[in-house]
């Protein structure tokens, strides 16, 4: 849950800067060949500041993680475009000096500098600041957003966990996730008439070969329906997926609105 809600709000964070600085303002152009090489090329999001909040290097690597790169692509010709999530927004630039150039972007006018190899765009408390790198849109065949959700290492278990009237819980596989955490993906089909559940491990009771470890699982389903949910382990206790045996902890099911408890599983896993 800490994990889904830091990724939102740098989301959020990303967003808002990327539609902030849409309203800088520029100048003059130069038509010098060597200052504009100077920001020819593909640029990656390197850091960024909001509101006086600065994202580590660690929360740039958790939005690259997820397929949420954000960068800048400037061409020979003039034209460019900032890349935001695998959607490029298209525009043009123009060079005023080897250390600063006027974007448009969307319409509106964005004034980038170089300076030590970097660039940076910033108005208002708000800043983005890119290095060499590249950042590709989404493609047409969603290879992209593919590669962005290959899992480093998965196994199958295909194991059928709890299978009752209210609902029937499966374990797909072990895996070893793009953020380096190792868990299961668990199907969970709700076969309630009327009731959201929500489906929770319970807090303290997960353990491997006898050790207790800490286990993170929420998710809610509707009615009638299925989802397929990713649980994982402290990842400072479990690094390898070889290390999950004798997995053992407890499964509860609540109805959503009214947060009244509707059953409480047991499981194991070889």
């Amino acid at each position: 849950m800490k994990r889904k809600l830091l990724v939102c709000a740098l989301v959020a964070c990303a967003m808002t800067l990327c539609l902030a600085l849409t309203g800088c303002g520029g100048g003059g152009a130069t038509n010098d060949k060597d200052a504009k090489e100077a920001f020819i090329g593909s640029w990656k999001l390197a850091g960024m500041v909001s509101d006086g909040e600065e994202a580590t290097a660690e929360d740039i690597a958790m939005l690259d993680a997820f397929g949420m790169s954000v960068g800048l692509n400037v061409n020979e010709d003039g034209t460019c475009a900032l890349v935001m999530f695998g959607e490029p927004l298209d525009g043009t630039w123009e060079a005023k000096s080897a250390t600063e150039a006027t974007f448009t972007i969307d319409g509106s006018p964005i004034t980038a500098t170089i300076a030590d190899g970097k660039l940076k765009m910033d108005e208002d408390g708000y800043a983005m600041t890119f290095e060499r790198g590249e950042v590709k849109a989404n493609s047409n065949d969603g290879d992209s957003k593919a590669a962005s959700t290959t899992e480093k290492n998965t196994v199958a278990v295909d194991k059928v966990l709890v299978d009752d009237e209210n609902c029937t819980i499966t374990v797909l596989n072990k895996k070893q996730d793009l953020l380096d955490d190792c868990g299961y993906t668990f199907k969970v089909e709700n076969k309630t008439a009327d009731k959201t559940i929500l489906f929770m491990a319970e807090y303290g009771t997960f353990s491997i070969d006898n050790q207790m470890v800490d286990f993170t699982l929420t998710e809610t389903v509707k009615p009638g329906m299925f989802v397929e949910t990713f649980g994982y382990f402290d990842n400072t206790k479990v690094t390898d997926i070889d290390a999950m045996k004798n997995v053992a902890g407890t499964i509860s099911l609540m109805d959503n609105d009214t947060y009244d408890a509707i059953a409480s599983y047991p499981i194991e896993i070889a």
